[in-house]
């Protein structure tokens, strides 16, 4: 099978008081989520894939000018569920279980309905190099947010939003039937 190239987009509002990343995959065949059977519940890769990460914040249309924010931090965190000494350390590296998306392209802005959507994609994506396997992925996203308060004024904060999804690769792993 050719390898595939999916999209993580994560998604937040820049006036959101949780800390809930809204996520999903999305491939040319669509989401790699397996709703059943062996490997139900998880996000399942294949050795070669490509994992495009795609950064977007909402904000409310009568601040399109004024909001904007920066990608401070995005680590992914891979904690192996099956025989971890067998296989991979995370889907993207052998040996380290945190990988860092470090390179960020630049910001576009788009009106949709009531909303102004500000997309920012990674330079690079992720590899899957992992055969096998099955892993605890989460996601921590630090950035810096610039809006205007009430008053019009504008101001500068930090927040970490995350997501705590299911992932595998290949066949799952070595599970005696």
């Amino acid at each position: 099978m050719a390898n595939q190239k999916y999209t993580l987009d994560l998604m937040f509002d820049v006036d959101q008081v949780t800390k809930a990343l809204h996520y999903h995959f999305n491939g040319p065949k669509g989401s790699p989520f397996h709703g059943q059977g062996r490997l139900a519940g998880t996000f399942n890769f294949d050795v070669g894939d490509e994992v495009h990460v795609r950064v977007i914040a909402t904000a409310a249309k009568k601040d399109l000018d004024k909001v904007q924010f920066a990608i401070t931090d995005l680590t992914l965190a891979s904690i192996p569920t099956l025989q971890p000494e067998k296989y991979y350390l995370s889907l993207f590296d052998r040996h380290r279980a945190c990988v860092q998306v470090r390179d960020w392209g630049i910001p576009k802005r788009a009106k949709k309905e009531n909303n102004t959507l500000i997309t920012i994609k990674a330079l690079h994506p992720l590899r899957v190099y992992a055969p096998n396997g099955q892993w605890e992925l989460s996601g921590y996203l630090s950035v810096l947010i610039e809006r205007p308060d009430k008053h019009g004024k504008l101001k500068k904060f930090s927040r970490l939003f995350y997501f705590d999804p299911e992932s595998s690769s290949g066949t799952g792993g070595d599970i005696e039937d």
